[in-house]
């Protein structure tokens, strides 16, 4: 017969054990023995062995044979085959054990505890499953605290064949904690040594930093501190200053560049703050060549503007005002006096308001400062107030609107303007929308058909900064077309269609000026005749001499793990002449834990591959490791860049990328 006993064991006022089992005995010392199917409840851990003792008097829990702890939370279980506690002492060990905390397996020959402390002799700990094992981080000895693991004697091993050796080594644990972060290790083109290590400062728990040291041996050395701070559920303040160090005088990066551009102290200084209404952010670099130099991937490096702002924005029921000021610094010129600046934009809309029945009302005003060192600028100030009136003729839906475009242009330098130009003119644009559905079977479409008729009476010689400035003499009758087809309920194609009829006879494409009166037709068009199979195209059709100007197309096959895609890219001027002429080819592939990918770019205009790019990546149970090869056609030397990189994942916690050859 099973028995069911239970004992509570009151340890201290703030907790107990509760021990079952089917057989229950106290021995002659005091001592309470359970065996038989031992369970047991301890705090917020369930317990579970063959045998289990408990010695009141000495407040210590024995535990044996097919020892298994699991915490309510799930995150932690273990098993063993022996284990002891003293309550009174807050001490005790697990003989044998391995088991799961969160997502980290781990095992131990011997867990040792001292009040929140451990030691841990001959353990591991690896994120693959249990039964793949693949990656183990094994060491001799760890003291492992509420804050941080010091481990000894440290092992990187990949089925079970040591791969990196590290004496010692210190590493957070638990919430965020202050320590080293992985580095980055590796060379380029003008540095056969780079080293880069991160230090984490976890500050509060709403605000955190990384310092990063820099050292090269040819370039310049540098350090960079970014600090973190969230004022609210998501991050509002972000701040990152960084110094280098360029020797002097320069290497071989330095060719080919604006001697007096050079610093030999060079910086970054870049932060941005979200404090909902209003927003502000600061980018500022030494000199133009700094992001090229300091960073080493391509998104950072090629970053062609670099923005300063203060924006702010208020709305109300009827009103809506913005502040918004930028200073832009051109990465791509060696003189930015060149560059327009808004410093800065005042907005104040009046939003939509019914007059009457018939007759709706909206005003848009703002004042610009378009500044800049060298070239033109002025203070431009907009008035636009603009009428509309809603119409249902014959079933059909018109919307006509009337905008009387004012402009004033202060204070005008370096063009050919008076210190004041006052501009007036007024816009007519009258839309028809119709929507139509059509449904034959199992195929649906959703249409929209818009005409509309844009006048404006005549031409101004105007600055022209931005395309509020183009208030040139328009009569324009223009045409949109949009479907969207279905096949039971599985998106089939998509279509969009614009083009139009000038009649002053004229119209601007790609900045020239046409003598003609039929525009050219853009169509965007996605079909998906099949699951796997899918086609895009984005053209510009010139009716009058029966060309495409412009194509940007791909094809997409895919098959389980595999795909190819093919996409081609033409684009002519309205002469003709073509101004870029690319084809691409990518390709994807897996089999099994390998991954194999392709790219690649040609431009028909100068007969070469611009790029070239294959990854090979091996997917393990809890790791990956891939080679990347890229060759870079620079149009400037004539030759190809030919860059290497390794990357490798640890743990699926941490990807590195080393460059072998830049």
């Amino acid at each position: 017969m099973l028995l069911f006993l239970c004992l509570f064991l009151l340890f201290s006022f703030s907790f107990s054990v509760e021990i079952f089992s089917e057989n229950l005995e106290k021995l002659p010392d005091g001592t309470y023995k359970a065996e038989g199917d031992v369970e047991a409840y301890y705090r917020d851990y369930y317990i579970k062995a063959d045998l289990m003792t408990y010695d009141p008097q000495k407040r210590i829990v024995y535990a044996k044979g097919n020892v298994y702890i699991r915490s309510f939370d799930g995150r932690f279980e273990a098993k063993g085959s022996e284990a002891l506690l003293d309550l009174e002492k807050d001490t005790g060990y697990f003989l044998d054990t391995e088991g799961r905390f969160e997502k980290f397996n781990f095992s131990a020959k011997r867990v040792d505890k001292d009040g929140e402390n451990y030691i841990v002799q001959e353990g591991s700990i690896s994120t693959c499953p249990p039964d793949k094992k693949e990656m183990n981080l094994c060491f001799s000895r760890a003291h492992i605290s509420q804050r941080y693991v010091f481990s000894q004697n440290n092992t990187l091993r990949l089925f079970k064949i040591p791969i990196v050796y590290l004496p010692i080594s210190i590493f957070p644990v638990g919430e965020r904690r202050s320590g080293l972060l992985p580095p980055t290790i590796g060379s380029n083109t003008y540095n056969s040594f780079i080293y880069q290590q991160p230090i984490y400062w976890a500050i509060s728990p709403d605000k955190d930093a990384t310092l990063t040291l820099d050292l090269r041996d040819k370039q310049a050395k540098g350090i960079s501190l970014e600090y973190r701070q969230s004022m609210r559920k998501e991050l509002d303040l972000v701040g990152l200053f960084s110094f280098y160090k360029e020797p002097t005088p320069p290497g071989k990066w330095w060719q080919g560049r604006d001697i007096t551009t050079l610093r030999e102290n060079r910086y970054r200084i870049k932060g941005d703050i979200d404090l909902n209404n209003l927003k502000a952010g600061i980018d500022l670099i030494s000199d133009p060549y700094f992001l090229e130099d300091v960073y080493l991937t391509t998104k950072e490096r090629a970053v062609p503007y670099l923005t300063s702002y203060i924006n702010y924005t208020k709305e109300w029921d009827r009103f809506l005002f913005t502040f918004d000021l930028r200073r832009f610094y051109d990465t791509t010129s060696s003189n930015n006096k060149n560059t327009l600046q808004r410093l800065p934009e005042i907005g104040l809309y009046l939003k939509d308001q019914r007059l009457f029945d018939f007759l709706y009302f909206n005003l848009s005003t703002a004042y610009t400062n378009f500044y800049r060192e060298e070239g033109l600028k002025a203070h431009r100030i907009l008035i636009f107030p603009e009428f509309s009136v809603p119409k249902n003729i014959l079933g059909l839906n018109f919307l006509s609107t009337i905008t009387i475009e004012n402009l004033l242009y202060l204070n005008v330098k370096g063009g050919d303007f008076k210190d004041k130009k006052v501009i007036g003119s007024v816009k007519y644009v009258e839309r028809v929308p119709y929507f139509f559905n059509l449904n034959y079977g199992g195929f649906r479409t959703n249409n929209l058909v818009e005409l509309s008729y844009t006048y404006r009476p005549k031409d101004y010689g105007n600055p022209s900064f931005d395309n509020i400035d183009m208030l040139n003499k328009e009569s324009l009758m223009s045409y949109t077309f949009k479907s969207y087809g279905y096949y039971q309920e599985r998106p089939l194609y998509t279509l969009f269609l614009e083009g139009g009829y000038n009649y002053l006879g004229k119209f601007n494409y790609l900045g020239q000026e046409i003598e003609g009166k039929v525009l050219p037709i853009r169509s965007i068009f996605q079909l998906y005749p099949v699951k796997n199979l899918s086609l895009t195209t984005d053209s510009t059709y010139d009716l009058t001499h029966g060309r495409f100007l412009r194509t940007i197309g791909s094809l997409t096959f895919s098959y389980k793990n595999n795909s190819l895609s093919l996409g081609k890219v033409l684009e002519r001027n309205y002469n003709g002449l073509k101004i870029n002429d690319q084809y691409s080819l990518s390709a994807f592939s897996s089999y099994g834990p390998l991954k194999i990918s392709l790219g690649m770019i040609r431009d028909n205009n100068i007969n070469k591959d611009i790029q070239r790019q294959l990854n090979l990546d091996y997917r393990g149970a809890c790791w990956s490791f891939g080679l990347m090869l890229r060759d870079t056609y620079d149009g400037t030397k004539q030759k190809y860049i030919k860059e290497i990189f390794l990357t490798f994942n640890i743990f699926d916690l941490q990807k590195f990328t080393v460059p072998l050859k830049r």
